[in-house]
């Protein structure tokens, strides 16, 4: 058995990469990748199998290496003699891309295989051994918050005192400061724990990651709860592999990159991909706060860690609402605080848009950094209605260094298919641009970069009422799916113009009961939570937030360098809020009540009673000026009939502007349309970025 070791591997930089599926005499396609990538993966042997450099076919060429401090503990090999052979453990053989400061990172495509063994177990420094039942690989990309509390629980599960003092009595220092969390790393301690515990040792993790680790003989699976971090994985060559990325997969050799008509249907109606089925057939998005377990190249488990809503047989709290928005204000404030510690900076920086949410972000941060929070307005140029007084207005209350950006369609246009590239899905939410602009003119200067994202899903957005009003008064037609089909209505987008974009066969494809009710069922009739309106948030959550809300701003914004800190979107606020009444979130046809008088007494009376109205890009307007002309060459009929999923002649109405269908929504649909269709030619035709 020959010993293994760590090491890093070329970069991707070639100017050719694998030919298309189902295309074997096509040329390579030309890619470029972002300029933080690397390549790492395991070069030991065993009987069983050998690893070294990716097959000739991806045609790689050797670059420099830019791997952060998190990585290699997590790629290192004990260092203890000879490995042992962990059967099906897993090995990183892809793509790191590193998308932001300090410790953030991307985990590169793994293989379940024989492999060296090779764990970040190893003793904890000046903490004595640990006293390993099973050895542990783990590789973690993105951040953990509680890391005092992981090296405090790693430490007791070696025998060491639950007051912090190490054995030898050195725990504090001479002013009673606590040691040793400089000393052992967040990852450290979670791989010790990983080793000690197993699956149990996720309870009460918190943060934006996404783990993979191997433990006796198993490969495990999962990402945080909320979805802050992405996961993906397959099955290829009787083997699993997973990335962070899915261009990390769909780019090995061999892999199919087939779009299925379900997935097409579901983006149509939603405008991402929800669940866990992703647009590519047999490619699949890990679902947040959900471990998966394989064995043999099976999955032999799946299980849920982290359920915001908490089990069915907690009772709910009964409160007066003025205790409710103190504990609001509390964990809030909470969240703020950690991630500004997470930042290690003394000023911070946030986008304002002057809705609510973000209104309160700005307001916390200006509490606990005053005089030191920079906060970015966003607008699409002064003939189109914007919110830049309402932002203006919480900027001057709050004491901010406040800027205004705006925004055109001449700023992007020329980089639409990098940025398309970027979302790895398509999203056909044209919000996704201003968040890479923003991100690109602040990188450099900004490495983390708070928001508001979070209120809707988490506090009964404004969307919610018409469900609710449908759920109470929904009139005669109670068929089955009745509140599925109002669910997917209410997206506003082309639920409704399914049979008439799509191409007949791929119309004929699609069962929407089975294609895109069934997604929602689980949610609707599940007995908890049992207000109605949580079950809906739940739903928001799982799908709106894991697979739209989250990814599009930490895609775009992590592709110029920049994490995105969302307090809102953190695990104690989000079950905080479903253990609160619903008339703490939605009261009288007033949404997010619990913010507004949790932070009455920090911001402007005219932000607190206003109506959320959300940023509007005006693609309406776009498409009929500055961005016609390329969508009519990206759509135009010989390219839309080509491809053969639209209906050439419904496509063409929608680029003229001249359809007779009362819910055209020209817009919005035709940044769906470029959107997709700009993927699709990356991604399965080959095309470069």
């Amino acid at each position: 058995m020959g010993s293994g070791c760590w090491s890093r591997g070329p970069l991707l930089e070639s100017k050719r990469a694998s030919p298309a599926p189902n295309h074997p005499s096509r040329p390579p396609r030309a890619t470029r990748r972002s300029k933080h990538t690397s390549i790492a993966w395991y070069t030991g042997t065993t009987s069983a199998s050998k690893w070294g450099p990716l097959p000739p076919a991806t045609d790689l060429e050797i670059r420099k290496y830019l791997l952060r401090p998190l990585l290699p503990r997590a790629l290192t090999h004990r260092g203890r003699g000879e490995p042992r052979t962990v059967a099906r453990a897993h090995a990183t053989l892809g793509f790191l891309t590193l998308r932001g400061p300090s410790e953030d990172a991307r985990i590169g495509a793994g293989v379940a295989t024989d492999v060296p063994r090779r764990t970040s177990a190893t003793a904890l420094p000046s903490s004595g051994p640990l006293h390993e039942p099973a050895a542990c690989d783990v590789a973690l990309a993105g951040h953990l918050l509680d890391r005092r509390d992981l090296v405090a629980r790693a430490q007791r599960a070696d025998g060491q005192r639950a007051d912090g003092q190490r054995a030898d009595g050195q725990g504090r220092d001479g002013q009673g400061r606590d040691q040793g969390i400089g000393e052992v790393t967040a990852l450290q301690a979670l791989a010790a724990l990983l080793a000690h515990q197993g699956a149990g040792a996720l309870a009460g993790l918190r943060g934006g990651f996404a783990l993979a680790f191997a433990r006796d003989g198993q490969l495990h699976l999962t990402r945080d709860g909320l979805g802050l971090r992405s996961l993906y994985w397959a099955r290829l060559g009787g083997r699993i592999v997973f990335a962070s990325e899915p261009k990390a997969l769909w780019s090995l050799p061999g892999f199919s990159r087939r779009v299925t008509p379900r997935a097409v249907a579901r983006y149509l109606t939603f405008s991402y991909a929800p669940g866990e089925e992703t647009m590519l057939e047999g490619l699949y998005e890990l679902e947040p706060g959900t471990l998966i377990t394989f064995e043999g190249g099976h999955e032999i488990a799946r299980t849920r860690w982290f359920d915001a809503e908490g089990p069915a047989s907690a009772a709910r709290e009964e409160a007066p609402e003025d205790t409710w928005s103190a504990r609001f204000r509390e964990a809030h404030a909470a969240a703020v605080a950690e991630r500004i510690e997470l930042s290690g900076r003394s000023d911070a920086a946030a986008t304002l848009s002057g809705g609510i949410d973000s209104s309160v972000v700005v307001a916390e941060l200006a509490r606990q950094l005053p005089g030191r929070v920079r906060t970015f307005a966003l607008h699409f140029g002064a003939q189109y209605p914007n919110e830049l007084a309402h932002a203006r207005a919480v900027a001057e209350r709050c004491g901010t260094d406040h800027t205004e950006l705006c925004i055109e369609p001449h700023d992007f246009l020329a980089r639409l298919r990098r940025i398309v590239w970027h979302l790895d899905d398509p999203i056909g939410d044209p919000v996704t641009v201003p968040n890479l602009e923003v991100a690109e003119r602040l990188g450099g200067d900004v490495n983390w970069l708070f928001n508001g994202e979070g209120g809707d899903p988490l506090f009964g957005g404004p969307k919610n009422l018409s469900m609710m009003l449908h759920h109470w008064y929904g009139g005669i037609d109670r068929a089955p799916g009745w509140r599925e089909r109002a669910y997917l209505a209410s997206y506003r987008r082309a639920y409704s113009a399914l049979d008439w974009l799509l191409a007949p066969d791929w119309r004929a494809a699609i069962e929407p009961a089975r294609d895109l009710e069934a997604l929602l069922t689980p949610y609707f009739e599940r007995a908890h939570p049992a207000a109605f309106l949580d079950r809906l948030m739940l739903t928001n959550q799982r799908l709106k937030g894991a697979h739209l809300i989250l990814p599009k701003v930490e895609r775009m914004q992590g592709a110029a360098g920049i994490t995105p800190l969302a307090p809102l979107f953190d695990e104690r606020v989000a079950q905080l809020s479903f253990r609160m009444p619903s008339t703490s979130k939605v009261a009288r046809g007033i949404e997010k009540v619990v913010l507004k008088r949790a932070y009455e007494g920090d911001l402007p009376r005219s932000i607190l009673e206003r109506p959320k109205s959300g940023m509007r890009v005006p693609v309406h307007y776009w498409f009929q000026g500055e961005l016609r002309r390329y969508a009519c060459k990206v759509l135009g009929r010989r390219e839309v009939r080509r491809a053969g999923i639209f209906d050439p002649d419904a496509v063409q109405e929608l680029l003229e502007y001249r359809s007779e269908r009362s819910d055209a929504r020209y817009g919005i649909r035709l940044w769906m349309l470029l959107t997709f269709e700009v993927w699709r030619r990356i991604v399965v035709e080959c095309e470069a970025p």
